[in-house]
């Protein structure tokens, strides 16, 4: 038996390993730890750019539809990152025939090299009868966007083009690598079935947008990928109160060269509790943030800054820790402790493990890739598993310079007349509901089109 140390009494648990405790805990009513998100293993950046014309009043629309985007890539363990939307004003750029009219220089291009640049025109000319969403290099960079005919697609707009097009920059065509079928994302658009929104990407719904495992290799070898860093959070003991190694931070790997840790924020919003580092309202017995000095692997406690120190941190919900340049690498590892009181047990025992669950982990990389990630049921968050978006701070830069792409002739017409294809009915939860698959049109010509 061991016993911890309460702040009044003391608890009594018996304990063999971190897995036991979270069962127990769950039986006595636990919160439940929310859905876990597919791990990623690389990122890429991408910069979106919207046509206007020259005096600035008309702009195309920007269909990206980033959750979708982000969910159709997710399945290979892949994360887009959308860059705030630069403009161009230039009335002659509204519509165009491709991507080659758009990707000449000056057209607002990113500087970084291998950060996809995406052009949103008005329009896109095409042949009578027939509508052009979209064309891509196939393994260069540039895309182009008919953005009304994308946004305009009913019932609300074509969710996978923008994804299908930046498969084209990656490598991918129409049909090579398992492409061909309806369900796969790189299938030309005459035979390619389109996800009506979220629910109806791999592995939901209509299990719509996949990609296989020839596609996946391909991509996972595209110069415009990075590999994400891999920084851990793990926990140990029943509460973080009177600890100073309640939780482990570890930069276990991945990241490119020389990447380092910036800083790491614990929100402890979700969870409604706060750090009760001084003896002062709102808790009067506490204990301070601390390092455990037995622990540093690689770096020093004076890397480590508490943003405010332990006076500010006290009754706050979020706390922030920066890691001096170059300190926090990959293989090096700390663990910390503060006393967290949740509002409805002030003083009491102190959080515990299970309580804590849904807290949010926030990472910001020397690279600029930033994620937050929620700790789990398994009492653990990584920069690997996101809870939304990544996001970019700064610009991106040290790319390698990339190949110009090519489009070859590949016909693929989009008559404005096209069939609608429906799937039959799938269970939905036990109860067969038929599934809307939006519908898929004909294009024209080029392997690099959508």
């Amino acid at each position: 038996m061991i016993t911890f140390p309460r702040k009044k009494g003391t608890q009594q648990l018996i304990l063999s390993r971190k897995s036991l405790l979270v069962i127990g805990l769950s039986v006595l009513g636990g919160t439940v730890s929310p859905v876990s998100a597919a791990p990623i293993t690389h990122y890429f950046t991408i910069n979106p750019i919207r046509i206007c014309n020259t005096a600035a009043t008309t702009c195309a629309p920007t269909p990206f539809f980033p959750n979708e985007t982000y969910k159709i890539y997710s399945q290979v363990g892949v994360a887009p990152i959308f860059l705030p939307i630069k403009q161009i004003n230039n009335s002659s750029l509204l519509t165009v025939n491709g991507v080659a009219n758009v990707s000449v220089p000056g057209n607002g291009q990113h500087p970084n090299p291998t950060t996809i640049n995406a052009w949103f025109t008005n329009s896109l000319n095409s042949a009578p009868g027939s509508v052009l969403y979209g064309e891509a290099w196939l393994g260069g960079n540039g895309l182009v966007i008919n953005g009304s005919a994308v946004q305009s697609f009913p019932p609300s707009g074509r969710k996978d083009t923008f994804a299908h097009e930046v498969g084209h920059n990656l490598g991918l065509g129409h049909s090579d690598f398992g492409a061909g079928a309806g369900n796969n994302l790189m299938t030309a658009g005459s035979s390619r079935l389109i996800p009506g929104g979220v629910g109806d990407i791999t592995p939901d719904g209509a299990n719509l947008s996949q990609l296989t495992a020839s596609q996946k290799t391909k991509l996972l070898a595209s110069p415009f990928l990075a590999p994400v860093p891999d920084v851990l959070i793990d926990t140990r003991g029943s509460t973080p109160f009177d600890s100073n190694d309640f939780f482990l931070v570890k930069f276990n790997s991945g990241g490119a060269s020389n990447v380092f840790l910036k800083s790491l924020k614990v929100d402890l919003t979700p969870v409604n509790a706060f750090f009760d580092s001084t003896n002062i309202s709102p808790g009067n017995s506490s204990s301070p943030f601390a390092i455990s000095a037995a622990d540093l692997i690689g770096l020093s406690a004076s890397d480590i800054t508490l943003a405010g120190g332990n006076a500010a941190l006290n009754g706050q919900q979020s706390m922030t820790l920066t890691f001096a340049d170059n300190a926090f690498k990959a293989g090096d590892s700390f663990r910390f402790g503060v006393d967290i009181d949740l509002f409805s047990g002030i003083d009491n025992f102190g959080a515990t493990p299970s309580e804590l669950i849904g807290s949010l982990f926030s990472f910001v990389f020397s690279d600029g890739f930033a994620v937050q990630s929620a700790l789990d049921a398994d009492l653990t968050a990584s920069s690997t598993l996101p809870n939304g978006l990544p996001t970019f701070v700064g610009d991106p830069s040290g790319g390698v310079n990339v190949s110009p792409g090519t489009i070859t002739d590949d016909p693929d017409p989009v008559p404005t007349n096209g069939l609608v294809p429906t799937p039959a009915p799938l269970p939905v939860l036990g109860v067969l509901s038929a599934l809307r698959c939006a519908r898929t049109l004909r294009k024209r010509t080029k392997i690099a089109r959508l």
